[in-house]
């Protein structure tokens, strides 16, 4: 009868992933929806009011994607979820989706103690609650996985465990403190939240020295935390991965829906019930929403053939894989720029847009590149044989991840020592690269069947040959058996 009430922690798991990814990928939203009048100087638009609302989302994602990271971490303990670790996750996703509201929050008034203490609130909350199923697991150890309930003291990896996600609570308890004697302590403890690994290995041996030994902690299981070479589970990252790219796909096309629609009183008075006439007025729009979803859409191709020749994924590709997915989540905002600023040479905004749109474009395609070169350092463990050094793909991914890259350079370069370049241009850019990843494949191809009848001659007879082999066996074969 208990066994109703465990079931596998897979499904679970895999609902958390689709939270974090959905999570992090709208805190893009305050950025991309501020208003920006197009007759200001977008270079001062993006540094006095942009830019801190950007660094906000860069914190806030990746403060998602280090909560995810534990989520991860901890569930590899987890092999059945019982009702109570079903219920306590639940309550951890609560707190996660409303994470968004706090950073919004802290993005429009950063200088204000609230913004600060309700976020750190949630962090604190959120530490509390994982460190419930820390304890909830250990006292119930028929649902932790059988290396973890077998270790030689459970104590001390519970300890180490509850360090490890109490880390982030800690700091967040400092920053709520020093919020209302100034801001900049406060964001200083809030930005070491990216370094919380780290950090919870000098706790750990912090205490251990001031305990003189009497509250044990695995030191193993805290520098696993640390480690860059620690393995994550590549199905999550992969899941997680796949929700970021699927929702800014989305949300672009949600833009279009909310703005892009004339309304009935619009089509009326405005376009005289042209409805034609009303679509054409926005007709830019859509080119640069095609183009965008190009894209993306190619990024994750790439992305899916990389992690088709990953064995594993280590903690140093996880993070390399976080920032190109941070820099994905901003492909709303240059939608929206390009979008914005077409057919107009005032201030050069038109130029400025491309190159922030062309910024995100590489530093999310050097991320995957750097996965790929994280991978290259240990390829017995972390790739598969065709894309080893000397394989028959390693080429065909190296020269795929270095399109976005070399694309982005050149327009780039472009746009700052020609005018020729205008929006339209760059969005039949983006719509053409497409047409560049099918002749790699063509290339591809067409290599690989050279190297197969130089390696394999025999199994490649010439067409000529092949085909008089045909003829003389046709005039052999009794009429008897020909079928007309």
């Amino acid at each position: 009868m208990a066994d109703d009430h465990v079931q596998s922690s897979g499904r679970m798991q895999a609902y958390s992933d689709a939270i974090f990814s959905i999570v992090a990928t709208i805190m893009i939203l305050p950025v991309a929806h501020t208003e920006i009048p197009k007759d200001k100087n977008l270079r001062e638009v993006i540094f006095y009011q942009l830019l801190p609302k950007i660094l906000i989302y860069i914190l806030s994602f990746f403060v998602v994607a280090i909560s995810w990271s534990a989520h991860v971490w901890l569930f590899q303990i987890i092999r059945h979820a019982d009702d109570v670790t079903t219920l306590l996750n639940l309550l951890i996703m609560m707190i996660i989706t409303f994470l968004p509201f706090t950073f919004t929050l802290m993005g429009t008034f950063p200088e204000f103690v609230l913004a600060i203490v309700l976020f750190s609130v949630c962090i604190i909350v959120l530490g509390l609650v994982q460190a419930l199923v820390v304890l909830h697991v250990f006292r119930n150890p028929q649902t932790m996985e059988e290396s973890i309930r077998n270790s030689e003291n459970m104590t001390a990896v519970r300890n180490a465990l509850l360090l490890r996600v109490l880390v982030n609570a800690i700091l967040c308890t400092f920053a709520a403190v020093f919020a209302p004697v100034t801001s900049v302590i406060s964001y200083v403890f809030l930005v070491m939240i990216l370094f919380s690994p780290n950090i919870a290995v000098q706790l750990s041996k912090l205490i251990s020295k001031c305990s003189g030994g009497r509250f044990q902690m695995s030191q193993e299981v805290v520098r696993r935390g640390k480690s860059y070479e620690m393995e994550v589970n590549k199905e999550r990252v992969e899941c997680y991965s796949d929700g970021v790219f699927a929702i800014v796909a989305t949300l672009i096309i949600l833009d279009i829906c909310e703005k892009d629609i004339p309304s009935r009183t619009a089509l009326k008075y405005e376009y005289k019930n042209d409805l034609v006439a009303a679509l054409d007025h926005d007709s830019s729009v859509f080119l640069a929403y095609f183009g965008t979803f190009a894209t993306v859409g190619l990024l994750w191709y790439i992305h899916h053939s990389l992690y088709h020749h990953l064995q594993r994924t280590s903690r140093l590709m996880t993070m390399f894989n976080n920032f190109s997915l941070a820099m994905i989540g901003g492909m709303p905002l240059a939608f929206k720029l390009t979008s914005l600023y077409n057919d107009t040479d005032f201030y050069n905004n038109e130029r400025v847009a491309i190159q922030l749109s062309c910024v995100i474009m590489f530093l999310a395609s050097i991320s995957q590149l750097a996965i790929f070169v994280t991978a290259l350092f240990r390829p017995e463990q972390d790739l598969t044989d065709s894309v080893k050094v000397g394989g028959q793909s390693h080429y065909y991914l190296l020269v795929k991840l270095l399109v976005y890259p070399t694309v982005s350079i050149i327009i780039y370069i472009i746009s700052l020592t020609s005018d020729v370049l205008s929006v339209e241009s760059f969005h039949v850019a983006q719509l053409g690269t497409p047409v560049l990843f099918f002749i790699l494949w063509l290339i591809a191809v067409k290599i690989q069947r050279n190297v197969q009848e130089v390696l394999n001659p025999e199994e490649h007879p010439p067409i000529q040959e092949g085909i008089n082999n045909e003829n003389q066996r046709l005039l052999t074969v009794p009429t008897d058996n020909i079928d007309c």
